[in-house]
């Protein structure tokens, strides 16, 4: 065989050669490529997934805590308005206590109560039961009544006024109001004067009670 033309079939040879193998390699690529893709994509998904897990728990977590969050604000909000309550309470009972204390003209009573019952008696020594007065509501009573000196009981005149040296005893109008805890019957109140001392029965509002039955 003459040697150009055997050279020639080498080269073809090896061309055809190289052609195949260079086929085989872009399939062997093509396939690593596509395999390494759907590796991505299923790792991708799979951490998609679990993000969205997470973010889910995140969440729950958070609502959970804006929840007790909630609670706590809406128990903390209650506990103390009736803190302020029992506080503006106190603060009203001392403050007509003071009043009271320091009044001018103040009415000395006495309280006493059974079940049904209240008991008030006031001192009003020199008073006559026409300048008392007895006002009540549903839970509180009210006396009122006018005081005298001595001025009022002696004559005087512009030739000899009546001077007043000492001034121990109680001259004008009197109040005393007294705050019940239970509801009385108004209605059925009683009062007695007698020798300066006003005594005053005071029924109590009987509520009754009604029995529920649990079905």
């Amino acid at each position: 065989m003459p040697e150009d033309v055997k050279e020639n079939i080498e080269e073809d040879i090896e061309v055809e050669f190289e052609e195949v193998e260079g086929t085989n390699k872009s399939d062997e690529i093509k396939e690593k490529a596509e395999k390494f893709i759907d590796d991505f994509k299923t790792k991708a998904e799979a951490r998609n997934e679990a993000n969205k897990e997470k973010l889910d728990e995140t969440l729950n977590k958070s609502k959970d805590m804006a929840g007790k969050v909630g609670e706590n604000l809406s128990k903390t909000i209650d506990d103390t308005i009736i803190a302020m309550k029992a506080l503006q309470k106190n603060f009203d009972s001392r403050y007509q206590g003071y009043k009271e204390t320091v009044g001018a003209n103040k009415i000395n009573v006495d309280l006493a109560e059974t079940k049904d019952f209240y008991y008030l008696q006031a001192y009003l020594a020199g008073i006559e039961k026409e300048d008392i007065s007895i006002e009540a509501t549903n839970n509180a009573i009210t006396i009122k009544a006018c005081f005298d000196n001595v001025l009022k009981k002696i004559e005087s005149s512009e030739d000899d006024p009546a001077n007043l040296i000492i001034s121990g005893v109680k001259a004008g109008e009197a109040e005393r109001s007294i705050s019940l805890a239970a509801d009385i019957v108004k209605e059925e109140i009683t009062a007695k004067h007698i020798n300066g001392t006003l005594f005053v029965t005071i029924p109590k509002k009987i509520i009754p009670k009604t029995k529920i039955d649990i079905e």
